[in-house]
């Protein structure tokens, strides 16, 4: 190949000039090299072409490192009877600025001795790949062919064995415009406007990191904006979200005000302004939220909801607001009780809207009232109108002794066991107290080294892990992952817990990082002191010995996909065995995807 400063024609310079992007058909390579001649197009002789593609130049943003392009060389046409014609993979790969490479008519490569290999690339700028010493093999031996290359056209000679002299090949790729092409944006919920900034208000009895999220997420969406204009996806794949937005949420609160274990906090005095992620892809930006400590976001067509407990003339409207019901007949529940909904609905109604006050029937939501374990939890009174928009209110009522003292449980998983202890026994009862409960606690004892600390009442055997209740375990959020392979659970000693396993494509939520057992094995935790194998859910990344088809089964292939040698899969789990006696690693799903284990070194 020639590196040296040289004039081209103005055809060459056309054709870098409109460039194609990606996987187009170059018009940049090759120079006269060993066995290759620089004449032209000749009629007698029969035709071979080969060139080189960029696969995922529309993926780069800008700043990564040259290494993570891939590119496949290969051959365009051979028009002679040669069936075992091939391309050798040649010298060296070598990614320049478009205008440090020119060609001609005879589809040479010229790169300016000024020059300069790429190794971090830009987005939206044009490039050139340069492979060198490509050779054809396979074809007659002693048989000149015409080699269409790069846009040119060259003679060639081959040996007494059949292969080419060497010759060099060329791509022109452009790297996506982040700005434009898969980048993501904001817009409001059901205008589908585009914003720069948001903003969100703090309503009464409503000072959480859940609510300001809630806030965020029914007020606004992310989007993708692509090649013809805006939309929720870029080519139909990449979508737009919110990619840690109670994180982020957390994260800008903690500056501004102190947050409790359960992400509450106390109403703050100004506006707090903080950036949350938005993501595309590989594409990631900031937004920037504002939350305001007073309501914003006054609809008048919501239901108006009374309370019968209220001062006259209270109503509520929307969503967030807490009454307090003391002394009402259902704010009190015994041990093993019933909640009073009846009551309960009985106490409130509701109208259509401001402006309308045609009644409509209120619904209450006591879910999460847990009857078995003494503590304060919440119920929600809300009511529909014909529009479908949704009012609701918020208080709290008390199981068991309401003198008793509550503390609020703080855990690393959403459901903590609550565990019967009758002398040194222990017993799982199946019953769960949720992270963020308040329940009521009577002393601790220990078991086994363990402490535990007593609920519901003094004389009760009723117990919880002392850990949750003492403020020694910090909350972790939860994160949904996909399994993608059947996965048993297992305790810290890696012995199964029971007999249910994990479906393959089920969601499962996930606390913290990857973690290690007793035996070293990499697992997530999914409950209290219950683990699944990580590699049934991130997989393992294997590098192919041999090309490898995807099966769907022991006979049929998935799809007309051929993995090339060298390539990286994931993997996920261990090998199934199909009836013809082979291994396979599952590959991807829910649709069947398997590779042969003995493809993979």
């Amino acid at each position: 190949m020639k590196k040296n400063l040289r004039i081209v024609s103005a055809a060459a310079a056309a054709l870098l000039a409109v460039a194609p992007v990606a996987a187009g058909t170059v018009s940049t390579a090759s120079a006269a090299t060993e066995g290759v001649s620089t004449r032209a197009f000749d009629p007698s002789l029969a035709n071979v072409g080969a060139s080189i593609n960029v696969r995922n130049a529309e993926g780069i943003n800008g700043g990564e490192n040259v290494s993570v392009l891939r590119f496949y060389s290969h051959l365009d046409r051979v028009n002679d009877n040669v069936p075992s014609v091939g391309i050798t993979d040649g010298g060296s790969t070598t990614v320049y600025l478009a205008a440090d490479v020119t060609t001609d008519s005879n589809g040479e490569v010229t790169v300016s001795a000024t020059a300069k290999p790429v190794t971090t690339l830009q987005a939206n700028t044009q490039y050139v790949v340069v492979k060198t010493l490509v050779q054809i093999t396979g074809l007659k031996a002693k048989q000149k062919y015409n080699l269409n290359v790069n846009g040119g056209t060259k003679t060639i000679e081959t040996n007494a064995n059949g292969v080419s002299g060497t010759f060099d090949l060329a791509q022109a790729f452009t790297t996506s415009k982040k700005a434009f092409i898969g980048a993501p944006y904001v817009y409001l919920n059901g205008t589908n406007t585009r914003v720069s900034s948001g903003s969100v208000g703090l309503v009464k009895g409503f000072y959480s990191v859940d609510a300001v999220v809630r806030s965020i997420i029914a007020k606004y969406g992310v989007g993708v904006d692509t090649a013809a204009g805006v939309g929720g996806s870029a080519n139909g794949t990449i979508k737009g979200e919110f990619s840690q937005l109670t994180q982020d949420v957390r994260d800008g609160l903690s500056k501004a005000v102190t947050l409790n274990s359960d992400g509450t906090f106390a109403k703050p005095s100004s506006s707090i302004t903080f950036p949350v992620t938005i993501q595309a892809g590989n594409n990631t930006e900031s937004f920037f939220v504002t939350v305001s400590p007073e309501a914003i976001d006054v609809d008048f067509s919501f239901p108006r909801i009374r309370f019968a407990g209220d001062a006259a003339g209270v109503v509520h409207a929307g969503s967030g607001d807490v009454v307090n019901v003391n002394g009402e007949g259902f704010n009190y529940v015994a041990l093993n009780g019933t909640v009073n909904v009846p009551l309960i609905s009985n106490r409130f109604s509701a109208t259509m809207s401001e402006n309308n006050s045609t009644a409509i029937p209120v619904k209450v939501d006591a879910s999460k009232v847990n009857t078995k374990v003494a503590g304060v939890y919440p119920v929600t009174v809300s009511a529909t109108n014909a529009e479908g928009k949704t009012s609701s209110v918020l208080f709290y009522i008390t199981v068991g002794d309401a003198g008793a003292t509550y503390v609020t449980v703080q855990a690393d998983i959403d459901n903590v066991p609550v565990y019967e202890i009758n002398g040194n026994i222990v017993t799982d009862t199946k019953t769960t107290v949720k992270n963020g409960d308040k329940i009521a606690t009577y002393g601790t004892v220990t078991v086994n080294g363990k402490s535990y600390t007593r609920i519901n009442s003094a004389d009760s055997t009723k117990f919880v892990e002392t850990k949750y209740v003492d403020g020694s375990t910090k909350p972790v959020a939860a994160t949904p992952k996909t399994v993608m392979h059947n996965s048993y659970i297992y305790d810290k000693d890696h012995k199964r817990v029971g007999t249910n396993k994990l479906a393959a494509y089920s969601t499962v939520n996930v606390y913290g990082t990857t973690t290690k057992l007793a035996d070293g094995s990499l697992v997530y935790k999914i409950g209290d002191n219950q683990y699944v194998m990580a590699d049934n859910i991130d997989g393992t990344a294997r590098v192919l010995s041999h090309n490898a088809y995807v099966y769907k089964t022991s006979k049929k292939r998935a799809d007309r996909r051929v993995l090339k040698k060298g390539s990286t899969v994931v993997t996920f789990g261990s090998p199934y065995t199909f009836k013809n006696g082979k291994a396979y690693y599952r590959i991807g799903g829910p649709a069947k995807q398997y590779v042969k284990v003995a493809n993979f070194k």
